[in-house]
């Protein structure tokens, strides 16, 4: 019993800790915005925005229009290069940071995202298993991780051959959506896989 507990208690914090580090991160994003904001706010005519909603409404657009800004700056391939080499050197070293940069990703379908691509896993006996690819591992195998239900983001991690791993055609929300609800769902979505 106590073990069974303790493994709960982990797996609940794996799928805690995350979360509130993005709830953190945004909100002290939107704190940041908000102080250089606040003068902006001041060079409207009053009137222009409630007076209790200015300054959230430019942080709000100042966020957008940074998160453009550097998304058009990363679209330029010396600018990426430079990027990624100081990625590698700082942010990549800092644990849970690439996990979190690669849900991120996979959640917002992002032509670069490389990992928690939606798959399932053939076995010897003709079964099909859900997994997430997280990373190719040489030429010939793949890194999965065989999600449990109903936390898909926590679960066991194996290296298996690529030819017995299947992409699956949809979008990460829907998949772990459906391995959420224990698998509700999830044969429309191997059935996108058959359709290909």
């Amino acid at each position: 019993m106590f073990r069974y507990l303790k493994n709960a208690i982990v797996r609940g914090l794996v799928m805690l800790i995350p979360v509130v580090m993005v709830f953190l991160v945004i909100r002290e994003l939107l704190e940041v915005m908000i102080h250089f904001a606040t003068p902006i706010a001041d060079l409207f005519p009053q009137g222009t925005f409630r007076e209790e909603d200015a300054t959230e409404i430019i942080a709000v657009i100042l966020i957008v229009l940074a998160a453009l800004t550097l998304g058009i700056i990363w679209s330029i391939k010396p600018s990426r290069i430079a990027g990624e080499w100081i990625e590698d050197r700082t942010l990549n070293k800092v644990p849970m940071y690439r996990m979190l940069k690669s849900l991120v990703a996979a959640f917002l379908n992002l032509e670069d995202g490389k990992s928690f691509k939606p798959a399932s896993l053939k076995h010897e006996d003709g079964s099909l298993e859900p997994v997430y690819v997280i990373e190719e591992h040489g030429d010939d195998m793949l890194v999965v991780m065989q999600p449990w239900t109903p936390t898909p983001f926590a679960g066991t991690i194996r290296v298996v051959p690529a030819h017995r791993v299947e992409l699956i055609p949809v979008s990460l929300d829907e998949y772990s959506l459906a391995l959420t609800h224990f698998g509700l769902g999830l044969s429309d979505a191997m059935k996108k896989s058959g359709d290909k």
